[in-house]
């Protein structure tokens, strides 16, 4: 048997977003049990609640009926509870979160190039662009001049998105950069 933890607001909307985009309580005083015979795929729905106490499970939910981010509705059979637009965005960013870019065993010989142009007024909004391109692997050239040599679009125009600078920042895959063997040293590609 596993240990069961707290569920905290950031696991509980990761189970709601992975399984149904809602979660069914045949009653106030629903049990866990109960939830598994009434989910679709309740091996995998139980397995995810499994971990968490069921009474931090229902904090959880009522903490973040209070922040706006799920809605409960009460209905014939029993109370819905589903995740609200807020909901949705929170959970986009605990995906940013855990965002990394996938190493391939032999390297394209391309360069991934992330520029970008955020004004002094939307500082944070730069400091987090740059601290999330040094997470998920890029490395400066210059303040606002990154680089990267692994394939990466797909995550950098939803790092783009997701902190808020979508023209700020652009993206190039280029073929070479001059005197890059100090990079390729440093990525430990050639």
């Amino acid at each position: 048997m596993t240990r069961r933890t707290k569920a905290t607001v950031k696991a509980i909307l990761s189970v709601l977003d992975q399984e149904l985009d809602w979660l069914f309580i045949p009653s106030k005083t629903g049990t866990l049990r109960k939830l598994r015979q009434l989910t679709e795929n309740p091996p995998n729905f139980a397995h995810e609640f499994d971990k968490f106490y069921w009474g931090g499970v229902r904090e959880g939910i009522n903490r973040l009926l209070r922040k706006g981010k799920v809605e409960i509705k009460e209905t014939e059979n029993g109370t819905e509870v589903r995740i609200t637009a807020k909901g949705k965005t929170e959970v986009l960013k605990y995906k940013l979160e855990d965002m990394i870019i996938r190493i391939p065993k032999t390297w394209d010989k391309k360069w991934r190039v992330v520029i970008f142009d955020v004004s002094e007024i939307e500082r944070r909004k730069r400091d987090t662009l740059r601290d999330y391109l040094l997470k998920i692997g890029f490395k400066p050239i210059q303040r606002s001049v990154f680089v990267c040599p692994y394939s990466c679009e797909g995550e950098i125009k939803f790092l783009r998105e997701m902190v808020g600078v979508p023209h700020g920042v652009k993206f190039m895959q280029v073929e070479k950069i001059d005197n890059d063997e100090d990079l390729q040293i440093l990525f430990e590609v050639e």
